[in-house]
């Protein structure tokens, strides 16, 4: 009939199939956010009635027993934010879950082993970073930073100063810890392996500088050193790991190193005629 819309009943080429592609990968990002959304909200909840004790947690290892305001506000926004940041800490795994089983069918079938493995390991070296930093950096870097010169200066610490500072520095040696788990995937998808690590060591030791520099909340190089030290460590054993996961015979270090020497060798190739041609120049005329 004239003036009917009539709906295709299956889709028209390959175009739409891939549109339909997209619209269940957006279904199924939207699917895994919410379930992240919900554990972070219902930790929330759970962490805002637990926030007095997590205050002094934080506040233990400088020594303090209170904190400073300046604004009538301050403590409850104070609060609000810890309570987000202990939410985020404990979601993290729940997460990283999320995130690897949303793009692991682009890498192809990992197994399900793997994927246990992976988010176990990303998660054990995310909370062993936050408590390397809390246990053992943290008491360092407060004592040196807080006692600098009490001659000549006196404290007054405030909330919105020190809790924001702890956090960023706990999160920021979370995310350093990460490293090992980073190079665990890229050596089982074999694009990583030890030697390249090797390699380039001395880039990756300037690089872990530029951004221990970056991801440290405070301004002295003291804050840098103690996050730099271990970014470095974490380097090393990101080598070990390349080298059980993704193994390379030495044949085939061996061929590469030979390789790279074959390259620089065609690239100084006419370096070596012209000093050759000299020499037989310098022979011909002795003979003359």
């Amino acid at each position: 009939m004239a003036g009917r819309l009539r709906l295709p009943s299956r889709p028209d080429g390959p175009r739409d199939e891939a549109r339909m592609t997209l619209i269940e990968h957006l279904g199924e990002l939207r699917s895994r956010i919410i379930k992240v959304s919900v554990a972070f909200f219902a930790v929330a909840v759970v962490a805002w009635f637990f926030r007095e004790q997590i205050f002094f947690i934080l506040l233990e290892p400088s020594g303090l027993k209170k904190l400073n305001f300046t604004g009538p506000a301050s403590p409850l926004i104070t609060d609000v934010k810890l309570t987000l940041y202990v939410a985020f800490l404990f979601t993290v795994p729940i997460l990283l879950y999320q995130a690897w089983a949303f793009i692991a069918p682009a890498v192809g079938d990992m197994g399900r082993a793997f994927t246990y493995i992976l988010i176990s390991l990303a998660s054990s070296l995310f909370l062993a970073g936050v408590a390397f930093g809390y246990f053992v950096v943290l008491p360092i870097g407060l004592n040196f930073l807080i006692n600098w010169d009490d001659t000549r200066y006196q404290e007054i610490i405030t909330g919105n100063d020190y809790l924001p500072f702890v956090t960023r520095f706990l999160l920021a040696f979370g995310v350093v810890f990460e490293f090992p788990a980073a190079t665990y995937v890229g050596a089982k998808l074999e694009l990583v392996d030890a030697p390249l690590l090797k390699r380039y060591r001395r880039h990756a030791i300037v690089i872990n500088f530029i951004l221990a520099a970056a991801l440290t909340p405070g301004q002295d190089p003291f804050s840098m050193i103690l996050m730099a030290v271990p970014m470095v460590a974490m380097y090393e054993l990101s080598v070990i790991i390349a080298r059980y996961v993704n193994p390379v015979s030495e044949v085939a270090v061996h061929e590469l190193g030979s390789e790279e020497d074959e390259e620089e060798y065609e690239e100084l190739e006419p370096v070596y005629d012209g000093v050759e041609r000299r020499d037989d120049d310098d022979e011909t005329e002795r003979d003359l």
